[in-house]
């Protein structure tokens, strides 16, 4: 009965010893089979254009102000393509417009340039509404189509014009005195890469 009890314990120590050691020999990470339920990691380049486009086109998902963002930078690409196109400028025109309208909806003293302290809440309103990547997207375009087409103040409505010339930073919106022959000089004398006087 002792020798029963003596290989027992021996053959039982050694599954122990065989199965303790392969536990400290052998790793017990295994790596993750790929799971679709597992998010993926990947390495992002800050300087990839990729990465910069969706950096800058991130919006407040609001569709009626994506869809007016979207066809302003539509447009603004087309005239300062093609500053000559009527058509294009038309279009750009009415695009910016709507745009305009859409902050005037938010804060109408902007129209007007009367706002007042108490116009403090509308303003950061749409600052917030109008404040996203995507805007200063807008704005830029803006900025660069304006820098190759020439409009004027006649070219807007009177209660967008005073928005769109600082949105598009285009200071000749603003001066009602300045005449098509002035615009017409001034192009003449500026850089001829920049603007493209069209005949105006």
């Amino acid at each position: 009965m002792d020798s029963i009890r003596f290989y027992a314990l021996a053959v039982g120590l050694f599954f122990t010893v065989f199965l303790g050691g392969r536990w400290l020999l052998i790793p017990t990470v295994v790596p993750l089979q790929p799971d679709a339920r597992l998010p993926t990691f990947q390495r992002v380049d800050p300087d990839d254009p990729r990465t910069k486009l969706e950096q800058t086109s991130v919006s407040d998902n609001d569709a009626t102000r994506d869809r007016l963002r979207n066809e302003v930078l539509d447009y603004a690409k087309a005239v300062h393509d093609d500053p000559c196109n009527e058509v294009l400028k038309k279009n750009y025109i009415k695009a910016v417009v709507a745009y305009a309208r859409a902050w005037i909806s938010i804060v109408p003293c902007i129209g007007t340039q009367t706002c007042h302290g108490w116009d403090s809440a509308a303003l950061d309103r749409a600052a917030q509404a109008f404040g996203t990547p995507l805007d200063h997207r807008v704005r830029d375009a803006m900025r660069a189509a304006h820098a190759r087409a020439m409009f004027g103040s006649g070219d807007f409505p009177k209660d967008t014009v005073h928005l769109v010339a600082d949105l598009a930073a285009d200071s000749s919106l603003n001066s009602a005195h300045e005449t098509r022959e002035f615009r017409h000089v001034s192009a003449l004398l500026d850089d001829a890469s920049m603007h493209q006087d069209c005949g105006r």
